[in-house]
C-alpha cells in the first residue's frame, strides 16, 4: 500500500502527513502537482491519493475524476474549503473517501487512516 499526496504546501501538511503515515504504516509521498500526481498514480496504483486545493494545474475533482479513470481501486480524500453539503453535492460520484479542511490536522491525519482501515 502507499499513499501520495498531491500538494503545493508540504510543509503547512507535516502534521497532518506525518500523523497519517504513523497511523497507516506507510511512507506518503508528495507529489507537487496533478501531472506528477497521475504519473505515481498510473506507474504505482496507490491505495490513496490525498488532493489538495492550490496545485498549479488541477483543480481537486477534476484530479480526483482522472485518477478514477487511471486507478479505479485507489481511494481519494479532498482538501477543501468547499462547505460539506456542497462538497458532498459536487462530489457525489467520484467515491471520494472524505473531505479534509483547509488546514488537516494531525486529527484530521488519523481519522483518514481509520475510514481507510474500514474498506
Amino acid at each position: 500500500m502507499s499513499i501520495v499526496l498531491a500538494t503545493a504546501r508540504p510543509e503547512a501538511l507535516a502534521g497532518f502527513t506525518k500523523a497519517l503515515a504513523d497511523a497507516t504504516g506507510q511512507d506518503v509521498a508528495v507529489a507537487p502537482s496533478g501531472a506528477v500526481t497521475l504519473e505515481w498514480v498510473a506507474a504505482k496504483a496507490p491505495a490513496l491519493v490525498v488532493v489538495d486545493e492550490g496545485l498549479p494545474d488541477h483543480k481537486p475533482l477534476d484530479l480526483v475524476r482522472e485518477i478514477m479513470m487511471v486507478s479505479a481501486m485507489t481511494l481519494t480524500a479532498v482538501i477543501t474549503a468547499m462547505a460539506e453539503e456542497e462538497f458532498h453535492e459536487e462530489a457525489e460520484g467520484y467515491g471520494v473517501l472524505m473531505p479534509l479542511p483547509p488546514d488537516p490536522t494531525p486529527a484530521d491525519g488519523v481519522e483518514l487512516a481509520r475510514r481507510m482501515s474500514g474498506i
